[in-house]
């Protein structure tokens, strides 16, 4: 009798845990698919504009003082950085920076276009410089295109004396203007530049939208490199920031012919394992391990990720040439911690110099310590750079 009584509370209990078994299993499938959601905002392209989020509160002189209006996103407000005004002038300030009850205090070294006013919002601006090689630096270049798989890719060319070109990839969301800091130094040591866009770049061809870290990018760079050939170039050296760093490598990992015309990398900030960076970024927001990689599964079957092959460390043996590395011990956008693998494997070669710099955050290690960057770039070009 005990027994017979029992048994529909078993059958009740066993219902009930299918039920909570089944309300989990549906709660983890949503949390997965809502962090494939934003694996996909994160990887497209181009990115939203960022908003004024600076406010000037005084000028006073040659100092201008402003208040951070933002939440916990964009650069810091450390080292040299140019405050970017509303009507595209731009306020170059020196590295040194105060706050007080939430108020930051900087020099003004220069002001390009129209002076700001208090109430002005602005951006905080780690490219620094302005607009354009003639208006950022002072050198005369040229507006081109070049010919690529989607169609016609504008870059700007800065002549130079020498064979060797920098040919400069920047990073996802990021412009043109992200390759001045390179070229500046490039054009001391007499290098002509080549600073390129591709796919899903404003004024480039339109692809998929979506930054897929060099895997279908590697040929738009690929085609620079044929563009700077037929102009003249013997051999070229290849500067990349973040995602630029990934399609630098990829050229070598896709066995592109033009990789033999490579004579050296230089990489700043690099994004070279993006499956490692994104499982660090979703355990930092709380995810589970296993719900996070069912949750990435699904950005690879939703959006065609392939994080495998986003992974350059198997890209190191494929490429036989000397590497700079440039790195912030303060990036939180591509983590030094992220790159191990491919920053062991490179050490092992013996012609790759990794250098972490403290302090210094995303694609900033110029605006951190601009004398180490150019000195250490110098050097390595120095030491590649033909007749």
């Amino acid at each position: 009798m005990d027994g017979t009584r029992r048994k529909p509370w078993t059958r009740r209990l066993l219902n009930l845990a299918a039920v909570l078994v089944g309300l989990a299993a549906a709660v983890c499938v949503a949390v997965a698919w809502t962090l494939a959601d934003r694996v996909r905002a994160s990887f497209a392209v181009p990115q939203p504009p960022r908003p004024d989020d600076i406010e000037v509160v005084a000028i006073e002189g040659d100092v201008i003082r402003y208040r951070d209006t933002r939440g916990d996103v964009g650069p810091a407000d450390v080292g040299r950085l140019a405050l970017r005004l509303p009507d595209g002038g731009f306020v170059y300030t020196a590295d040194e920076v105060t706050v007080t009850d939430g108020v930051a205090t900087r020099r003004i070294e220069r002001i390009d276009g129209a002076a700001p006013r208090v109430g002005d919002r602005v951006q905080l601006d780690i490219s620094y410089y302005a607009a354009d090689p003639r208006r950022g630096l002072g050198l005369a270049f040229e507006p081109v295109t070049y010919p690529g798989p989607l169609g016609d890719y504008p870059a700007w060319y800065v002549p130079g004396e020498r064979a060797t070109w920098l040919i400069y990839t920047h990073g996802r969301g990021s412009t043109l203007r992200e390759g001045l800091r390179l070229t500046e130094v490039a054009r001391r040591a007499g290098l002509p530049a080549l600073v390129i866009s591709y796919r899903n770049d404003e004024g480039a061809p339109r692809g998929d939208g979506i930054a897929r870290f060099g895997t279908d990018e590697w040929q738009d760079l690929e085609a620079a490199i044929a563009y700077a050939r037929s102009r003249g170039a013997r051999d070229v050296i290849l500067g990349g920031g973040s995602m630029g760093g990934a399609i630098t490598l990829a050229l070598f990992e896709r066995g592109s012919e033009q990789a033999r015309a490579v004579r050296g990398i230089v990489l700043d900030s690099p994004a070279l394992d993006v499956g490692r960076q994104s499982r660090t970024s979703a355990a930092a927001m709380g995810v589970p391990g296993p719900i996070a990689e069912l949750g990435f599964m699904i950005a690879a079957w939703r959006f065609g990720l392939d994080w495998e092959a986003m992974d350059y460390a198997s890209a190191v043996e494929k490429v036989p040439v000397p590497v700079l590395v440039l790195h912030g011990d303060a990036d939180r956008t591509i983590t030094v911690d992220s790159n191990d693998r491919v920053y062991a494997a490179l050490k092992q070669r013996g012609d790759a110099t990794i250098e972490i710099v403290p302090g210094a955050q995303h694609l900033a290690v110029w605006n951190r310590d601009r004398a180490g960057f150019e000195r250490k770039v110098s050097q390595f070009l120095a030491g590649l750079a033909g007749p």
